[in-house]
C-alpha cells in the first residue's frame, strides 16, 4: 500500500546523462512502478511493450511499458516501468523495489535494504 512517498531518479540506459527526479510513492501494493509520460518522454526511453491492468473499480485499461533505470536511499537498478498517463499516481513499486534491493518501512515511513533470502543446493558427493 502507498504509504509515504520517496525521491526517486530515472533515467535512460542508453543515455544516463538524461534523467528526471520525482516523488513517488512507495507502494508494495503495485506490481509495476508508474512513472508519468511527461518525465519519460524527454528522456528518450523506448517503450517495450503495452500490458493491460484492471482498475480496482474493475475497467481495463493499457499503458506502455519502458526499460529505465532507477536509484533511491542510494541504491540502483534497472526496470521496466509503466507510462503513466494523466490522472495516473507515479508510484515505486514491487518490481522496482526488488531491483533496489530495498524494502518498505511503513511504521518508520521509510526504504530499508531488502534481505535476500539465498536457496543453496546440497552438494553431492
Amino acid at each position: 500500500m502507498a504509504t509515504f512517498t520517496v525521491k526517486v531518479k530515472v533515467w535512460n540506459p542508453a543515455d544516463p546523462a538524461r534523467f528526471a527526479e520525482l516523488a513517488a510513492w512507495a507502494d508494495t501494493g503495485a506490481a509495476y512502478s508508474w512513472i508519468s509520460k511527461a518525465r519519460l518522454e524527454p528522456l528518450g526511453v523506448q517503450h517495450v511493450r503495452r500490458l493491460q491492468f484492471q482498475t480496482i473499480e474493475g475497467h481495463t485499461i493499457e499503458r506502455d511499458l519502458a526499460a529505465v533505470f532507477l536509484s533511491a536511499d542510494g541504491f540502483t537498478g534497472g526496470d521496466n516501468v509503466v507510462v503513466a498517463e494523466s490522472g495516473d499516481l507515479e508510484v515505486l513499486g514491487a518490481h522496482s523495489l526488488e531491483s533496489l534491493g530495498l524494502s518498505v518501512d511503513p511504521v518508520h515511513k521509510k526504504l530499508v535494504p531488502l534481505v535476500v533470502a539465498l536457496g543453496l543446493l546440497a552438494r553431492r558427493p
